[in-house]
């Protein structure tokens, strides 16, 4: 889980719903910057941009006119984040460790 713009992070989630609300007030609706960066798993900002030119960024980013840089919603970051946790505990528990 990203840590908050604040570097603090949540406790555990146990349901999506739960996860996306925590994510979505710890961010804000609209991720951009340092925050989509890292809550992404890049890095640093220049990773992101390479990503980004390269159409391998895995949400759809978009721009918002008059501000410079590329930006998420929250409900896409969390819905891909819950997606590799659950991705990343079925690849644990298929190998036999602790869940």
């Amino acid at each position: 889980m990203p840590p908050s713009p604040d570097g603090s992070v949540p406790p555990h989630a146990q349901s999506y719903d739960e996860f996306e609300r925590r994510l979505v007030l710890m961010l804000g609706a609209t991720v951009g910057g340092e925050s989509l960066t890292r809550a992404l798993g890049y890095p640093s900002q220049d990773a992101f941009r390479k990503a980004h030119q390269r159409g391998r960024l895995p949400i759809n980013t978009f721009e918002l006119e008059g501000r410079r840089g590329r930006f998420a919603l929250a409900v896409d970051i969390a819905g891909w984040l819950w997606c590799q946790r659950g991705s990343a505990l079925t690849r644990t528990k298929a190998q036999g460790g602790a869940h």
